[in-house]
């Protein structure tokens, strides 16, 4: 009788884990991770922003200057487009308004960090923490013509394995040094392993013999 209740159950948690394993499944092909890359670009639109709020809602064109050097140039078309999605109008030269406010861009560094290695549990998923960050300076001259200085981080938690579709080989700033996993989580795993295994077994024939 024991022993048929047991199955019973067994056979619910199974269905039930199958059909979790199936949800979780689906959440994450809903809600895929961006790229390394991908995270760089929402920051600098965080950038843009920033700028943005200290301009005049009525100040519609402005002149763009940006110090990208090689590393980040591919941020340039993003950064002029992000303003015209603020409603602001890069000219090529000044329209002869005295008040046209004039931005001057330097991004001096971005980069990528991983924090400690973490796991779902004892079999579970290794993670691991992300922090993307860009940083340098601008000039504009509406507010005062004072040098802003600007550093704007982004923090979230990755899949490990992941992490080689995250980076992008042809551009270094968006790859960072994966820390190894932590030493008791290797070494203590093996042994729960056994010690479950050996309960499992205690319990079937304690059941049985009842």
């Amino acid at each position: 009788m024991q022993i048929k209740f047991v199955n019973k159950y067994f056979l619910r948690i199974v269905r039930f884990s199958f059909l979790l394993s199936i949800l979780i499944s689906s959440l994450n092909l809903i809600a895929q991770k961006k790229t390394n890359l991908e995270i760089f670009y929402t920051l600098t639109d965080s950038l843009v922003d920033k700028i943005c709020s200290e301009l005049p809602q009525s100040e519609k064109n402005l002149l763009l200057t940006l110090n990208l050097g090689q590393s980040y140039f591919l941020f340039s078309n993003n950064i002029k487009d992000r303003f015209g999605e603020n409603g602001k109008e890069i000219l090529q030269l000044s329209s002869g308004d005295l008040d046209n406010p004039e931005i001057n861009i330097v991004l001096e560094g971005a980069g990528v960090e991983y924090g400690e290695m973490i796991r779902d549990g004892w079999f579970g998923t290794h993670y691991i923490q992300r922090y993307s960050t860009i940083f340098g300076n601008y000039f504009n001259t509406f507010s005062g013509g004072k040098k802003t200085e600007f550093e704007i981080t982004k923090l979230d938690t990755v899949k490990v394995e992941d992490l080689k579709y995250l980076e992008n080989e042809s551009f270094p700033f968006t790859k960072g040094t994966i820390p190894s996993e932590p030493f008791l989580s290797g070494f203590a795993e093996p042994l729960i392993a056994i010690g479950t295994a050996a309960a499992v077994i205690v319990l079937f024939f304690t059941v049985r013999s009842e």
